[in-house]
């Protein structure tokens, strides 16, 4: 039976990972794991929030790269193994996956560690962008080259015309994480990234990185 996690717990566990507070977010996911009986990744899979973005989300979109990687340990032995591929992959509302994310917000140590682990570069969102797509709009060429070069493509290739694909995506906010810059400023409204507040602040809402044409 799945967890039953009330609204405070779902925030509580996002709000950690957007932060990049790995402590809090281990004894969070511990507690909730013994009370309900179940495994971690359990209630990972299950604290989404009503874009059905994920802690996975919230930690790559603000490139946390420690917190990142500890959320991945989760699916390696003595840890009960769902389908690595399906967490890896979760897409949310709006069918973006903490890869696109990682890759809007430039996280190129986050980018490789999802990448190293089986995430898949080739998922479309649904305006059908991948996330080569978003980090090439953002002008986060490390990882566009870092994506290319994972598909075979020549260094230093000639990749005019990559962020003309993805016209009409917008960046916005500023989501400074661990391993790399955040988002520049765009106008076009989209999908809202949250990122993490200044001195502790909560945000669950307004201005962030946006990353398709509905706004969440």
């Amino acid at each position: 039976m799945a967890p039953q996690l009330s609204e405070d717990e779902i925030d509580d566990l996002l709000y950690a990972a957007r932060t990049g507070d790995k402590d809090e977010l281990t004894t969070l996911l511990s507690s909730l794991a013994e009370r309900e009986k179940v495994s971690p990744v359990d209630i990972l899979t299950s604290a989404k929030d009503e874009g059905k973005s994920t802690c996975l989300h919230m930690a790559t979109g603000n490139g946390h790269l420690e917190t990142v990687t500890h959320l991945l340990t989760y699916l390696t032995p003595p840890h009960p193994q769902p389908s690595k591929q399906a967490f890896l992959d979760a897409a949310n509302a709006y069918g973006n996956t903490g890869l696109h994310w990682a890759a809007l917000g430039g996280h190129l140590g986050v980018v490789k560690a999802l990448v190293e682990q089986g995430a898949s570069v080739a998922l479309a969102n649904d305006k059908n962008y991948v996330p080569l797509d978003l980090a090439g709009f953002g002008d986060k060429f490390e990882v566009v080259d870092y994506f290319l070069r994972q598909s075979g493509v020549r260094e230093g290739e000639d990749v005019e015309g990559l962020a003309g694909g993805v016209e009409g995506v917008g960046v916005g906010g500023d989501g400074d994480g661990e391993d790399g810059e955040g988002g520049e400023g765009g106008e076009d409204e989209g999908e809202v990234v949250v990122v993490a507040g200044k001195e502790g602040e909560r945000k669950g809402g307004g201005k962030g990185e946006e990353v398709n044409g509905d706004k969440a």
